[in-house]
């Protein structure tokens, strides 16, 4: 069982079937590679901005509590 959604849309058709990119077609469209990239950067991004925020929450927790000693 995959985790992620298959990002090649075409599937299984064979390329004579596929529409062709030309002039008209989209051209700023992120391919396959760079779609799976950003996704892992976007996981990398969340559990690293996840870790310091723990972090400063504990570094402003013991500030709190030694304050008071």
């Amino acid at each position: 069982m995959r985790i992620f959604t298959n990002l090649k849309l075409h599937g299984d058709t064979p390329l004579r079937v596929q529409p062709g990119v030309g002039e008209w077609g989209p051209s700023q469209v992120m391919t396959t590679k760079r779609k799976r990239r950003v996704r892992w950067m976007w996981v990398i991004a969340f559990v690293l901005i996840a870790t310091l925020l723990f972090f400063f929450g504990h570094y402003v927790y013991t500030i709190i509590m030694s304050a008071g000693d």
